[in-house]
Parts: C-alpha cells; structure tokens; sequence
C-alpha cells in the first residue's frame, strides 16, 4: 500500500534563502529561443513562460512531442495568420515584466524567483493511503512530499511555487497521474528537475531532486515514487514544486489537500 501526506504542511522559518536565478539554459534573441542540448518544447514553454500548445502552434509543429534540435529557432510570438490560441494568459508584456527577458539582443532570459516567504510553527505531514485516479484530467492531487512548508507561492513576487524542506533521499512522488515531458538539468535555478504532464492544461513540476527514478516518456501513477530529494541548483534539501494551468504558474495549495 502506498502512502502519502494528506494535509496541509505546517510552515517552518529557516530563514532560506534560495535567491534569483541568475540565467535559464535557453538563451532568447528577440522573441525567440536557440534550442541547446537537452531542451525539448516542454521545457522552452516553461522557462518562457507560455504553453507548450502555443509555442508548437507558432511554430507549425502538429505534435508537442516532436523532437527539436540545438540549434533550431523557436519562435515565441504568433507569425502572421496566427493569434494566440486561448491557452496562453500572460502576453509579452507581462512576459517581460515577470522577469523573462523578450526584448531583441537581450540575449537570455530568468526564470522566476525561488526565494521564500515563511512564517512560524512546525509538524510533520501524516502518511495516508493514495487513492488513485483515473481521470484525464486531475480531479485530485496529492502531496508530492513530506516535510515542512519553508517556501509560499506569491505571484506578485514571482515565486512560482511552494518548497517543502525534507532530508535527503526523502521521496519525490507524482501528485497525479501523468507523463513525464521533461527529466533533466537544463533549467539554471531548478537543478534537477522533472516535468509532469496531466492533462492537456496542467502539469506539475518537481525540482532541486538528488535522483530522478524516471525518465521521459514513462507514465506515472498518482503516489509513484518519482525522484528522490536533494539540494540541486540551491541552499538546502527540498522540493520547489510547482502546477502550472495553461502555461501559468498557480498556487500548489489551492489543489493540495488541506488539514
């Protein structure tokens, strides 16, 4: 029987302070990306901060899983003819001011701050049984780890997601059923990172992990060890995880389960 934390993690102040990530692995020239060694779209999308839909629309590719290579150019804009398609919800605009860098010769981009924002008292996230789901689409996630809440999401800080603070070797599982689009080093700031795709709208992102258990292409069942948790890319043992909607960072704790 598989376990995993049902509530909501009490949060602790360790005073962490992860700081900004200085410099994303796709480098950006105007309102494009030079596509390097280990990038695929899923991870291009989001560092720049749109939806993989999106970006393979703008870019005449039918199918989001096809492979693209280091060199290529992405664009990040409609071409003429083309609008956006409804799933993106940040425009260029807000794209620039949210810390990714689409202005011509800019020449990289930052993904969003990881610092945190914690207030006081500690716990432990009890273990009980997963119920999986079979929906395409999440109609219920769990907690990816336990621990203590030590990092909160804030949209206006461009914290994009919550960290919980654990041990090394502690278990990164699936907060739901997916695929993983993305295993690897690529994005500066997030170590090693996995990305879960649930549904076409929503995937879920797991960061900073020691060892990843998986790799691209598998399917993962809901409570399924993923990864282990580790200190990549910052200051202490925990997991940034993120669940990003359309493209759009939204806060982990309006879909975990709460105490």
């Amino acid at each position: 029987m598989t376990s995993k934390p049902d509530r909501l993690a009490p949060i602790v102040d360790l005073n962490v302070d992860i700081g900004a990530v200085s410099e994303a692995k796709t480098t950006y020239t105007g309102r494009t990306a030079i596509v390097r060694r280990g990038d695929n779209l899923y991870s291009i999308s989001f560092v720049a901060g749109f939806d993989y839909r999106d970006v393979a629309e703008w870019n005449d590719i039918d199918d989001p899983e096809t492979k693209i290579y280091p060199g290529q150019v992405i664009r990040l804009y409609p071409t003429e003819g083309k609008t956006f398609t409804g799933y993106q919800q940040q425009s260029t605009e807000s794209l620039t001011s949210s810390g990714h860098t689409t202005a011509a010769g800019a020449g990289q981009a930052q993904t969003a701050t990881q610092s945190t924002d914690a207030t006081s008292s500690a716990g432990n996230q009890p273990e009980v049984e997963v119920v999986p789901t079979t929906s395409s689409a999440p109609s219920k996630w769990i907690w990816p780890a336990q621990g203590n809440i030590v990092g909160k999401f804030s949209k206006s800080e461009r914290r994009n997601g919550i960290q919980i603070a654990g041990n090394s070797g502690t278990p990164v599982r699936a907060s739901s059923d997916g695929s993983v689009v993305y295993s690897g080093t690529g994005l500066i700031g997030y170590g090693r990172i996995i990305i879960v795709k649930h549904s076409p709208q929503f995937l879920s992102v797991y960061a900073h992990n020691s060892r990843v258990v998986v790799k691209e292409g598998d399917s993962v069942s809901q409570g399924q060890k993923i990864a282990e948790m580790g200190s990549t890319d910052t200051n202490r043992v925990m997991l940034h995880f993120e669940i990003r909607k359309n493209g759009t960072p939204v806060n982990p704790l309006q879909y975990l389960p709460k105490g």
